[in-house]
């Protein structure tokens, strides 16, 4: 890995999952816990994409960049992230190259969770 190339991986995120817990009656989603921390490259969907994918809701897409690993590869629907106070709901996951070695990782915010 060359100095640039881990220079964009500039954004620390906190990954989050709610376990499943019996609550006597069944079993449903609990608290979600952090499980991790990675670092990322993030990218906010322009307008213009949006609007090709007509896509009108207010929410903020944004998507995350993170190396492959033994968690980032469970990242799923569901999980959410943390970055900067902002919570994201994972919306989306992918292998991102050819070598298997990049996840992206798409995800919604809604504006008032926003700064």
């Amino acid at each position: 890995m060359t100095r640039s190339s881990a220079t964009q991986y500039d954004r620390r995120i906190s990954i989050w999952r709610s376990a499943l817990v019996d609550d006597g009656t069944a079993t449903v989603k609990g608290p979600p816990a952090e499980i991790g921390k990675r670092w990322a490259k993030k990218a906010d969907i322009s307008d213009g994409e949006r609007m090709q994918a007509a896509e009108y809701a207010q929410d903020l897409t944004t998507r995350w960049t993170v190396r492959s690993d033994s968690l980032t590869r469970t990242i799923a629907g569901g999980d959410v992230l943390q970055h900067k106070g902002v919570t994201y709901e994972v919306t989306g996951t992918k292998e991102r190259s050819e070598r298997e070695d990049e996840i992206e990782i798409t995800t919604s915010a809604r504006p008032d969770t926003l700064p």
